[in-house]
């Protein structure tokens, strides 16, 4: 306790700084106890209390910002990545952030929105004495091979295998989706050019018209061991799978087939 006498001065020295308070006491300080007593009386209660909240700060323990890191990533190893073409991104913590050091081993938890690709978000908590919780931005990154283009090609053009190659790349930013199979564009119509590099999307393609209105057709039809064949005339344009009217040459009647193959039709007896 610290006593001040009118008849004398004041002094702190230096051999009773704390490293907490060395930015408050960082020389000998003296003060007239006279002065203080009659006219400062105030400055020195904004002293004791300025010198109790370093101490009571420096006394407090932190949990550090490392070791959140280091749970989340054990987490996330653990949990999210689905192989080794997957990474991870923790978003930033702030070195200035002060949670109380927690006396029970950290839980990382399902924040509602974690997700196995792309932005989300995990949560993180002190189940201990001082409880506390956070949570904090996470980038689930998973690298495949999508369809780009080869070459450059104008609009309307009719795509093969050899028109596209594969490039590596991260499918968590490719929101318009993206090809990996050949096959799901083979044969398929370009609705825009595109250049060389470009990465292809359902919305790029249209499946290619096997039959336009006014071709000339071929109706099958088949029932047990009979098969009928037929000419007919399309009323419609048609792609694989349509069902579209047709006009039977022989009968002159119309009828809806549906389209199987570049100009063939079926219909069912």
């Amino acid at each position: 306790m610290l006593c001040l006498s009118t008849a004398s001065s004041v002094k702190i020295p230096t051999s009773l700084h704390s490293s907490c308070v060395n930015g408050l006491l960082s020389k000998e300080i003296i003060f007239d106890a006279d002065t203080f007593y009659r006219r400062h009386w105030h400055a020195i209660l904004i002293m004791i209390l300025l010198l109790a909240f370093s101490l009571e700060a420096c006394a407090r323990d932190y949990e550090p910002i490392e070791n959140i890191r280091h749970t989340m990533q054990r987490y996330i190893k653990n949990n999210l990545l689905q192989d080794k073409d997957s990474d991870y991104e923790i978003g930033h913590l702030d070195q200035r952030l002060k949670l109380d050091k927690c006396d029970q081993p950290l839980e990382v938890f399902d924040s509602g929105n974690t997700r196995l690709i792309g932005h989300s978000t995990i949560g993180i908590r002190c189940r201990g004495s001082k409880m506390w919780q956070i949570y904090v931005p996470i980038n689930i990154i998973r690298y495949t091979n999508v369809l780009v283009m080869r070459e450059n090609l104008s609009r309307g053009s009719i795509l093969s295998a050899s028109d596209v190659t594969t490039r590596r790349l991260d499918i968590s930013r490719l929101s318009n989706g993206y090809f990996i199979d050949k096959n799901e564009i083979r044969g398929k119509v370009l609705k825009r050019s595109l250049r060389r590099g470009d990465i292809l999307t359902d919305g790029m393609l249209a499946v290619r018209k096997l039959i336009k209105r006014g071709d000339i057709v071929t109706i099958m039809a088949s029932s047990g061991t009979l098969a009928i064949r037929v000419k007919g005339e399309a009323l419609m344009d048609g792609r694989k799978g349509d069902l579209i009217r047709v006009k039977n040459h022989s009968s002159k009647r119309e009828i809806q087939a549906v389209v199987v193959a570049t100009g063939i039709v079926k219909v069912n007896m």
